[in-house]
């Protein structure tokens, strides 16, 4: 009986809380003669409330050590922060569930990376995804781009240099936008200073956030183009 009791509580436990984390492949690129790499470690946790699954990167070999343990802790705690709050937002609906007609349903999060080297930018490309009980999960695109050159974090506009690479930039946009029947058109009014972006395979990709130019069930639309013929506007 004992050993009944004791099987029964282990099936509970597996049931309604399963952990682990593993350390996901390491990237390795080459840059201007340097070894980067990009490591990371996955987490997965089930609850009867929130299913957790995250990916965190790491980057090694940048030139300036004080900027790359920064940016680690950083991205690391920023990753944790969004984690809790959903998992606190659980917690309340799951109480509020208690004495509501509504059923609860389980929340998640999720978050993903890809790493790319081109032109002298490591991008850190993550998608963040929760879902708390809607319709359907929100989420958003947040890229990192580091020159690595510098050892410093580089937006849009860092890269365009010019108001005239910039204006071609948008007008590339827009008739790719125009030529789509999903997408909203007047609701591009060109870059912003916190436009997501991404380098790879000498090709500058645009991205967008859900709604930001269309419907839900278009997603994170994106743009790429070659860099150096824009550059070539200057």
């Amino acid at each position: 009986m004992r050993k009944l009791f004791i099987a029964s509580y282990i099936l509970l436990i597996l049931v309604t809380a399963f952990s682990f984390t593993q350390d996901l492949p390491e990237q390795v690129f080459v840059s201007q003669g340097d070894l980067i790499s990009v490591l990371g470690k996955q987490v997965i946790e089930d609850s009867e409330i929130c299913a957790v699954n995250i990916q965190v990167p790491s980057i090694n070999g940048l030139k300036d050590k004080p900027f790359q343990d920064y940016f680690n802790a950083a991205l690391e705690s920023e990753i944790a922060q969004y984690r809790s709050e959903i998992e606190e937002m659980a917690r309340k609906a799951f109480e509020e569930s208690k004495t509501s007609e509504w059923p609860f349903r389980v929340f998640n999060v999720y978050v993903v990376y890809s790493a790319y080297v081109s032109d002298g930018i490591l991008t850190l490309d993550m998608i963040f995804s929760e879902f708390t009980g809607g319709a359907h999960p929100n989420a958003s695109r947040r890229t990192y781009n580091i020159d690595l050159s510098k050892s410093r974090l580089v937006a849009l506009h860092n890269i365009l240099d010019n108001k005239a690479v910039e204006d071609a930039l948008n007008e590339s946009i827009k008739s790719e936008i125009a030529e789509r029947e999903d997408l909203w058109p007047d609701y591009f009014d060109g870059v912003t200073t916190d436009q997501s972006f991404y380098l790879k395979a000498g090709r500058l990709c645009v991205c967008f956030q859900p709604y930001d130019i269309g419907p839900w069930a278009s997603g994170m639309p994106e743009f790429c183009f070659p860099l150096k013929e824009l550059l070539n506007q200057r």
